[in-house]
């Protein structure tokens, strides 16, 4: 850094907020960070917005009206969202070995998992996959 001229170097803060209560109003949803922003640290935010896509497209499919699926959506997705920020945030605290040490703990009292059970629940997430025959015997006749 002190190779770089002063006037070169920018510091970009990075924001967080409370928790939405809800994510829908009328025809509109929000997913990805505008549902549920999060800090960088556990490299989360396109996959949460992947698995939001994935699963605001199952509801749709299986809802019989745009209301039940956001409502739906929102309830599936809801507590996998907001667990994940917080440990995130929790897992940038502190650089020494005893902050470290009472971020895991308070990280598995919120929780309930251990680091361990944490990182494979997030990371080897797979999301519930639903196949209608009849939905798309139909849709495909339209097609035709």
């Amino acid at each position: 850094m002190e190779a770089t001229p002063a006037e070169r170097i920018f510091e970009s803060p990075i924001c967080d907020r409370l928790p939405l209560k809800s994510w829908s109003q009328g025809r509109v949803t929000l997913l990805g960070d505008a549902a549920h922003p999060m800090a960088p640290a556990l490299a989360q935010g396109a996959n949460s917005t992947f698995e939001d896509a994935y699963e605001l497209a199952l509801c749709c499919c299986q809802a019989s009206s745009l209301e039940e699926a956001l409502a739906r959506y929102e309830q599936r997705r809801i507590t996998r969202t907001q667990l994940m920020p917080t440990r995130s945030a929790l897992a940038k605290m502190g650089d020494n070995a005893t902050d470290r040490e009472a971020a895991n703990q308070q990280m598995q009292e919120q929780s309930q998992m251990s680091r361990e059970e944490f990182e494979d629940w997030v990371f080897n997430y797979k999301p519930e996959v639903k196949f209608d025959y009849n939905y798309y015997s139909l849709y495909k006749q339209e097609l035709l």
